[in-house]
């Protein structure tokens, strides 16, 4: 019997992978690109707070995009034409759903989405398509590795395969623009999330995170970090950060003295406060490696978890501002569950299969149980804030390929890659099964239902209706 895409897919990703092992550059000469800051000053710089004022009007909307190389980026994107499509009623006019969103939260392949998004604004529906979704970037990449540019500056300016990615992003995708540059009073506040090798933890690229190492996000490149969110371990190098702690105060950070305040018995504070405390000894750690952020969350939502776990921060709903009505949070799970050819044979896995499966299972069970803690945490928010007389609805929805039924469809989208490139038929198709499957999600229908949501250019659209 032939053995499905899958095992073929599965084979290319270790060719590459070795491709580029026997292609490492010496990175002897790096050195990390953030700066130091003397101060920290809980009212200026990328925070959450900055963005309008900490006031999220009626809805308070959240999106997370999860990792998955072009085809996750590609399906936020048909998330967002969605939501651009889509009109709700918010503070007695109708306006659009996607100019609601506050907050999107990244890993890997959503990364490059949510950040041009932060950036660009409008102009992602415009000219992403051709800019990056619709490019060979791997393809770029690997002929750029045999390139000898490349090899000159390897040898001589401490060039590595990652420090290349970030240059090629840098120019043909982010315009070399750092976070100074995301207007937070005009779009979401944009959470770009990578791994901390290390420490095994998620590091966020907002200032709260880089004042635990005392360093100055507003200048740091938005391609470096898209760069560190998708560095594939072992096939891309680190993206390195300088630990500058002990030459600011850290203890004036809201987030420090929230943690080293808070229950010393709570569990889940314990742990926050060790990765908190990870950082503040730059003797011990004077350098930190990033690496993909789906190894520590491929969906996204910890960043919303942990914000709600310090709210008391002032990173959530702070006190003295208005409480939305209603809190709507949208997943872009991306996450494939190709065939496994070892189901089709008696014939023993080989190495690259039983490692694949073993990471995809692990994934998966790391995924739900992601998804379940955020459950929790919205649960614990309604309930204290209805204890306080602030009544708040909550509505979920994931768009995920286990929701397709038809299984001819459901078999052809499992079977895409995690690479960055994709047909142009990939990408058509991805853009709309995002759409279709954000429309049929219940929590999503409910919450159109309630707020007079309509899609826009439909004559005699209405607010889908929840299914009985």
């Amino acid at each position: 019997m032939t053995k499905p895409l899958g095992h073929v897919r599965c084979w290319g990703r270790w060719v590459l992978m070795l491709s580029l092992l026997g292609l490492q550059g010496c990175a002897s000469l790096y050195k990390p690109q953030n700066e130091s800051i003397t101060k920290i000053d809980n009212h200026q710089g990328y925070r959450l707070s900055n963005r309008n004022n900490g006031n999220y009007g009626e809805h308070l909307i959240f999106l997370a995009f999860s990792g998955g190389g072009t085809r996750a980026a590609a399906l936020s994107y048909g998330l967002l034409k969605e939501l651009k499509n889509t009109n709700i009623s918010s503070g007695g006019q109708t306006v659009r759903l996607l100019d609601e969103v506050d907050s999107i939260s990244s890993v890997s392949g959503g990364s490059f989405t949510a950040a041009y998004y932060g950036l660009f604004g409008e102009r992602l529906f415009s000219d992403y398509e051709s800019v990056f979704l619709r490019q060979s970037i791997q393809g770029t990449l690997i002929r750029n590795l045999f390139s000898p540019v490349y090899w000159w500056n390897a040898a001589f300016d401490g060039l590595d395969r990652t420090e290349m990615a970030i240059d090629y992003y840098d120019r043909q995708i982010f315009e070399g623009k750092t976070f100074r540059d995301i207007n937070l009073n005009q779009g979401p506040y944009i959470e770009i999330n990578a791994t901390d090798l290390a420490a095994g933890q998620r590091f966020s690229f907002i200032q709260a995170s880089f004042d635990l190492i005392c360093s100055d996000l507003d200048d740091f490149s938005v391609a470096r970090a898209v760069t560190a969110s998708s560095a594939v371990p072992v096939a891309f190098p680190t993206v390195v950060l300088k630990n500058y702690s002990g030459k600011c105060d850290t203890s004036q950070s809201n987030l420090v003295r929230y943690l080293k305040t808070s229950d010393p018995n709570d569990l889940r504070f314990k742990i926050l406060r060790a990765r908190l405390d990870s950082y503040l000894n730059a003797k011990e750690r004077p350098y930190i490696h990033l690496v993909d952020g789906g190894i520590a969350d491929n969906l996204g939502l910890r960043a919303l978890a942990d914000r709600i776990e310090t709210q008391g921060a002032g990173y959530f709903l702070r006190e003295g501002k208005p409480t939305p009505k209603d809190i709507l949070v949208i997943t872009v799970n991306a996450q494939v569950r190709p065939e496994r050819g070892m189901d089709y044979s008696a014939e023993k896995p080989s190495v690259p299969e039983t490692i694949d499966a073993m990471a995809d299972a692990q994934m998966s069970l790391y995924n739900n149980e992601t998804k379940l803690l955020l459950k929790n945490k919205l649960t614990e928010l309604q309930a204290g804030l209805k204890a306080k007389g602030r009544d708040l609805k909550i509505y979920t929805a994931e768009v995920a390929f286990d929701s397709v039924e038809a299984k001819t469809m459901k078999s052809m989208l499992n079977s895409l890659p995690t690479s960055l490139e994709l047909s142009n038929q990939d990408v058509d198709l991805l853009i709309g099964t995002a759409s279709q499957l954000l429309r049929q999600q219940p929590g999503y229908r409910d919450f159109l239902a309630d707020n007079q949501g309509r899609r826009q250019g439909l004559a005699g659209s209405k607010a889908p209706q929840p299914k009985p």
